[in-house]
């Protein structure tokens, strides 16, 4: 239950960020919003690290901190390279697609790597399942009627934006679901935003952003709350949460964020969403909940021997 509800949260926090996010498009680039939320994040992360660590050492010296056997796997930089830069891109296609599109949208196309995770967790011998199937296909007639804006236009530029960030954030949910298997959650969490922060400034340089202290001043409130809240709190109970939970079953609750967002955007941006935006925004959700249902097996990549 608590690996449960830590993921629940995330997905709360993360939902209420598009909101902070569309808000901080006016004032601050994508790159340097991405440069300072992972620094907060990373910092914010880091105190319960040491606290970890610390708890980790009294284990040991008790000799109540045995390793299970026969546990193998990649050095724990390399995993925190590749989920950092998986979450870089995520990150970026996603701050971007909030300049022109609204935070409600923005959350529902999100939300359908939920529906992506169970077809890529073929590649870790994972059974592909009717339902998943159907789920993709409600999922994708949802986001039609979603973002269908007449004339011949499926899309937005924004819209195509979220759209591409929809199979990073599922390969997140997919490499997370690996990793934990060999190295400490709260050491993934640090680690990715490290990295992060570090691809985010070398994109402000090579991009030629202009980061200034009034553009951080200015998006001070967005920057603190995605930064701390969502960077470093939420990130660390998704990888806490991952660890007791299979990644189907997190990646249904984690998508209660696209319930989140279009709330907050509601609520607090005054966003509304058209009948058929409405209607699409509803199969969608149906189509990630329908994913998470077990169902018959049609495909089962078996390990070689």
């Amino acid at each position: 239950m608590k690996n449960r509800i830590c993921l629940l949260t995330a997905a709360l926090i993360w939902g209420t960020t598009f909101l902070f996010q569309r808000v901080s498009t006016g004032t601050i680039g994508t790159f340097s919003f991405i440069t300072i939320r992972s620094l907060l994040g990373a910092l914010a992360v880091l105190p319960i690290l040491l606290f970890y660590r610390h708890k980790k050492a009294l284990r040991a010296r008790s000799g109540n901190d045995v390793p299970p056997p026969g546990r193998k796997g990649w050095p724990l930089w390399v995993c925190c390279v590749i989920i950092g830069c998986i979450l870089f891109a995520g990150s970026a296609l996603q701050q971007a697609a909030l300049i022109y599109t609204t935070a409600g949208k923005a959350a529902f196309i999100t939300a359908l790597y939920i529906v992506l995770v169970p077809i890529l967790g073929l590649v870790l011998y994972r059974p592909l399942r009717l339902t998943h199937v159907l789920g993709c296909a409600l999922g994708s007639a949802g986001l039609y009627l979603l973002t269908y804006q007449g004339g011949g236009e499926a899309f937005n530029f924004g819209d195509l934006l979220a759209f591409a960030g929809v199979l990073f954030w599922a390969l997140h949910i997919i490499a997370v679901d690996r990793f934990v298997e060999w190295h400490p959650g709260i050491y993934l969490a640090d680690g990715q935003l490290a990295v992060d922060c570090v691809l985010g400034l070398a994109a402000v340089f090579l991009t030629g952003e202009d980061l200034t202290w009034q553009a951080v001043s200015a998006t001070a409130i967005p920057l603190l709350y995605a930064g701390i809240m969502s960077s470093g709190v939420a990130y660390a109970l998704q990888i806490i949460g991952q660890e007791g939970v299979p990644p189907t079953e997190a990646s249904m609750l984690l998508s209660m964020e696209m319930i989140f967002g279009a709330l907050s955007g509601a609520l607090f941006l005054g966003e509304t969403m058209t009948a058929r935006e409405l209607t699409g925004a509803a199969i969608m959700f149906a189509g990630v909940l329908t994913a998470q249902v077990p169902g018959r097996i049609l495909w089962y990549r078996r390990m070689s021997r």
